[in-house]
């Protein structure tokens, strides 16, 4: 019980948390976009879909990395199927929000994809420098405790 409740905390919390950010960053980005093409104003609309769109990714990433719903899955499976979840969430979104035309060219899908399998490939690699560094650390550790211990116990 005391495990579900702290998920339950650390899912709100990241929740907030990510709503907060991609909020900001999203109205950053509009707002530097308007600047840049000159149009004065963004309409209540687009700002509320933007709200919508910003609370349902954070929503799928939560979760995927939090232990609320799925306990067992290791990092690489999350991260995958989430990836696999924000891609298909992203296009219905770009496609309500005029991102993407009607009917999508070869070329705007092969950007797309290519990005994301860019971005999947990044946290990847990253993931396993990390998973290396650590494990390295953990070697370590152990090796010193291993050391200790015999000279304890040849003394």
């Amino acid at each position: 019980m005391k495990h579900t409740k702290q998920e339950l905390i650390r899912f709100f919390l990241w929740l907030r948390n990510g709503f907060c950010f991609c909020t900001s960053w999203f109205l950053i980005l509009i707002l530097g976009w308007h600047f840049v093409c000159g149009k004065p104003m963004v309409s209540a609309a687009f700002l509320t879909q933007m709200l919508v769109f910003a609370f349902g990714g954070v929503l799928i990433f939560n979760l995927f990395f939090t232990r609320l719903l799925i306990i067992k899955w290791t990092f690489e499976k999350r991260l995958l199927f989430f990836i696999l979840s924000v891609s298909i969430y992203e296009s219905f979104w770009f496609y309500r929000l005029g991102i993407f035309s009607i009917k999508g060219t070869a070329v705007q899908w092969f950007v797309f994809v290519g990005i994301v399998l860019v971005l999947y490939a990044i946290c990847m690699l990253g993931y396993r420098i990390y998973s290396r560094k650590q494990g390295d650390l953990y070697t370590q550790a152990l090796q010193k405790y291993q050391t200790q211990t015999r000279k304890k116990s040849a003394e």
